[in-house]
């Protein structure tokens, strides 16, 4: 996939940094490896998330033992992330951005262990306040 990217620079170190990331093929694209998935980032004027929208929005899958060491990590580097909630009471989600502001979810198709809250859409309480993941990344 290739994703829309402000600032090669600074993409490259969130990608490889934050979400431990490698790069592929360095370049006017950049290439990285995250998870298995090579993502191209290209440099653009637009075509982010918009900053109070789901869609579009990226998935990466995530082992549940990984779900909150994840969730952790983006908020060691002041990345604002939901609390993880759920639409079935199997999968459990979590979205943040990338400095970008393209919205990214964390995948866990099933054995998460940690308290979920059901989906406003699902039937339940948790409403996603997508604008509160917006940043300005310093690192």
């Amino acid at each position: 996939m290739t994703i829309p990217c402000k600032d090669l620079e600074q993409t490259k170190r969130f990608f490889t940094e934050v979400l431990g990331g490698e790069i592929a093929h360095p370049g006017p694209k950049l290439e990285i490896r995250i998870a298995g998935t090579l993502v191209t980032f290209s440099p653009a004027s637009g075509g982010w998330t918009g900053r109070n929208s789901e869609y579009p929005h990226y998935a990466f899958f995530i082992e549940p033992d990984d779900f909150l060491p994840m969730k952790e990590r983006l908020e060691s580097y002041g990345v604002p992330t939901t609390e993880p909630w759920t639409r079935d009471y199997v999968k459990a989600l979590m979205y943040f951005r990338d400095p970008s502001g393209n919205l990214f979810e964390m995948y866990c198709a099933q054995g998460f262990k940690g308290k979920l809250r059901r989906g406003a859409r699902a039937g339940g309480d948790y409403e996603i306040d997508f604008e509160a993941l917006n940043y300005d990344w310093k690192y």
